[in-house]
Order: C-alpha cells, then structure tokens, then sequence
C-alpha cells in the first residue's frame, strides 16, 4: 500500500441520519501524497455496525490556489460488515449521504470510477484512512 499522510480536519455529530434517522456522526480530513490532496469525510451510525452500512466520501482533484469546485469529483463508497467482515463498495456517489457540492461539482458514477486508473487509488485511499484515523479504524475492521 503507498502511504500517505492523514490531516485531521473536522468532526460532528447528527441527531439523525439522512437514510434511516439515527444518530450519525461524521468526521473529515485530508488524505496527502504525492498525487496531491484528496480531502475525505467518513460518516457512520455509532452503535449500528452490522445493519448500518459506513459511507466514505473522497474528493479528488485541484485544490491549489485559483481552482475551484469545478476542478474536483465526489467518489463515494460503502463500507458494510458481515459477518466479520468488511465488504468494500464503490456506489454511486449521487446515492451517498454525504454531499459535497460544495467541494465537488462532480458526482462520479460507480462504472465510471471502476473503468478509470482511479479506481485503485480509491481502494488505496480509503485503506489508508481506515488504519490511519484512529477515529474512524474503531469502526472499521482492518
């Protein structure tokens, strides 16, 4: 797996989430290497592992001075246990809880991240935060 660094960001909780009405709680950060930043945010149901599935969200593109939201893509991704294990889902990312308009003007389709070179950066990233945010590896087996 090629490391990268994890930035901390951000985190909240909600009083339900958007597709079952549960409490959620929702942490971000920045996942560096040397393909640049890929800014992400995790959101899961404490307390519902097993019936509730962990979305990830990764936002890929420029994030340097003069670009903008125009400039980036949303690709997100499930994260379910079953028993005892961890099934790995790239979804639609207009079906996600997370929305990131505000970051990304793009919403990547699951076809199109399996058809793209990016499709193992994305398995690799969301690796690397499941061993590296101490806040979100509790919920996620590694």
């Amino acid at each position: 797996m090629a490391g990268g660094t994890i930035e901390l960001t951000g985190q909240a909780d909600f009083t339900a989430c958007a597709c079952c009405g549960v409490p959620a709680r929702r942490v971000w950060g920045n996942l560096m290497d040397a393909d640049g930043t890929t800014a992400y945010v995790v959101q899961w149901a404490p307390g519902t592992t097993g019936t509730h599935a962990v979305a990830i969200g990764l936002v890929f593109g420029d994030w340097g001075e003069g670009s903008s939201r125009d400039d980036r893509s949303h690709v997100a991704v499930e994260v379910r246990h079953n028993r005892g294990l961890d099934n790995i889902t790239i979804i639609d990312a207009a079906r996600s809880p997370i929305d990131t308009t505000p970051l990304a003007a793009r919403s990547l389709a699951r076809a199109e991240v399996l058809n793209l070179p990016l499709h193992a950066r994305v398995l690799n990233y969301v690796e690397q935060i499941r061993v590296q945010d101490t806040r979100v590896s509790r919920f996620t087996s590694a």
